[in-house]
């Protein structure tokens, strides 16, 4: 099937991304990486009647958008880095070794076109700043290796390592050696933003046939909100507008982060964004969990996508993304693994039972329709790169990214025929029930031919990282275990000067003392 250049594709089930529910009875047609129509199988077969029929009892959807992840490869959990409020977590991550970006990406890309992704957003944790250049491409490289697209994020920081705020009150709070230790590890600007600009110059040339042929997106990625500048955010807006550019970034992953904006400016990151005119739909923000009634209406106002993160989100004790109240204001939400999916293993179609059930209210009013995590991971997703890469729908002129989902695995033991098998996809959906993934019409993944494959790519990346350890065998250092320590206390006067964030659960209703 990877050779045809058309071919039809005849599944028990087919949803277009576009529809309520399922579909039976229809069939696509597929001719050179796009799909011509989706019609009955006499209609398709009228149309080409000389192209392969493919027939199974499959549900067939659209390839799934991974809208925010990093490319690890392994996570953090290997290394030692404890699962622990984000602030904290930030502090352990020097113990993650330097693998190879390609070597990480190809894995990731592997385990994730196996749970049905066909396009992912890297947000890019370089080795060595050095190398940024060389490591964005290296990722791109395996990514595409493994079949799936990507967008790359090479990130820019220039202020508020180590804490958001009040560094210098910090440092004072330390013992006299590890304040010296934490101050000569801090580097806030590693480069100007006119530096990084012309390093997204370069690499837009360096991966100018990638990105023709739509595997791969550059976007601007500004790290987060506290740790850059206004002065650098605008002008990366300017330098998206002018080049037809997305701006992606971290925004409101803790409550920190929220009480940072009150203390800075007085109001939300959301309501200084539009401030300064910061906000529009060339921006995406990962993660955007502590916002306030009127953020969510800014949000839908200008078109921002918001990407929730729930398995991170829990992971990290960073709060629950108010997902119900953004889907009543029809607000764009795409859904990303973040690297810390549940039990460590990039399942998409897990993260999308996470988001159907870890709601902000409970009780009754609670629940969402189950289609809404489905859109998040297709054609809301998408429009991340405006539907560039993978489209999430299947609807006529579209690229040929899709999912076939095994209908045998997902009844296993038992479902009646009546049961809604998008419920059931939803609920019992994981990297099991994938069949078949395929990208622009080729096929990438097949449960059956590709197992060989993925433990060829797992024992590489182990390998990879057995030699790193030998070369330079982990030492800890004592003086950052006080740190973590001493950034909890920290972290925890804030809550003192901003009580009414503690204890609150429904994010509409988060308010700030000032």
């Amino acid at each position: 099937m990877e050779k045809s250049t058309r071919y039809i594709m005849a599944p028990s089930y087919l949803w277009d991304g576009t529809a309520d529910e399922a579909e039976t009875g229809v069939c696509l047609l597929i001719e050179d990486g796009k799909v011509i129509c989706k019609e009955t199988l006499g209609q398709c077969r009228r149309q080409a009647p000389d192209a392969e029929v493919y027939a199974g009892d499959y549900l067939i959807l659209p390839g799934f958008t991974d809208a925010h992840d990093h490319g690890r490869g392994v996570s953090p959990t290997g290394y030692g880095v404890a699962d622990r409020p984000l602030e904290l977590w930030l502090q352990d991550l020097w113990k993650i070794p330097a693998v190879s970006h390609y070597t990480a990406a190809y894995y990731d890309g592997i385990q994730l076109a196996s749970s049905g992704v066909t396009t992912v957003l890297h947000s890019h944790n370089p080795n060595d700043f050095g190398r940024l250049y060389e490591e964005v491409i290296d990722g791109a490289k395996g990514y595409n290796d493994a079949g799936i697209r990507c967008i790359m994020c090479p990130l820019y920081i220039d202020q508020n390592k180590g804490v958001y705020a009040e560094r210098d009150e910090f440092i004072k709070s330390l013992p006299e050696d590890i304040g010296a230790a934490f101050r000569n590890s801090i580097h806030d600007k590693l480069f100007t933003i006119d530096e990084y600009l012309e390093l997204i110059d370069a690499l837009r040339k360096a991966l100018q046939n990638e990105i023709s042929e739509e595997l791969v997106e550059l976007q601007l990625h500004p790290n987060g909100g506290q740790w850059c500048s206004d002065e650098a955010l605008l002008r990366m807006k300017e330098y998206a507008l002018a080049h037809g550019m997305k701006i992606h970034m971290h925004l409101l992953e803790t409550k920190y982060q929220a009480i940072y904006a009150q203390k800075t400016w007085g109001c939300s990151f959301i309501e200084h964004y539009e401030n300064i005119g910061f906000l529009g739909p060339w921006l995406s923000c990962a993660h955007i969990i502590w916002i306030t009634e009127k953020d969510q209406q800014l949000l839908q106002k200008y078109g921002v996508l918001s990407v929730n993160n729930p398995s991170s989100n829990i992971r990290l004790r960073s709060g629950i993304f108010p997902l119900r109240g953004m889907a009543e204001k029809e607000a764009l939400v795409g859904l990303g693994l973040d690297g810390c999916a549940f039990d460590d293993d990039q399942d998409y179609l897990r993260e999308m039972r996470v988001v159907f059930y870890n709601m902000e209210q409970v009780g009754m009013g609670s629940m969402i329709e189950h289609t809404i995590p489905l859109k998040m991971a297709t054609v809301w997703g998408s429009r991340i790169t405006d539907g560039r890469l993978s489209p999430g729908s299947l609807t006529p002129g579209a690229d040929a990214d899709f999912v076939c989902i095994s209908m045998e695995e997902l009844r296993r033991p038992y479902a009646d025929d009546f049961t809604d098998v998008m419920d059931l996809l939803l609920h019992r959906g994981r990297r099991e029930t994938v069949a078949m993934t395929f990208v622009k019409g080729r096929k990438i993944y097949d449960k059956l031919e590709s197992q060989k494959k993925l433990a060829e790519a797992e024992q590489k990346i182990a390998s990879e990282i057995k030699m790193l350890r030998r070369e330079q065998p982990f030492r800890d250092i004592p003086w950052k275990r006080t740190l973590i320590s001493k950034a909890e206390d920290f972290y925890k006067g804030w809550e003192m000067e901003y009580e009414n964030y503690s204890n609150c659960t429904n994010c509409a209703e988060k308010k700030i003392l000032v």
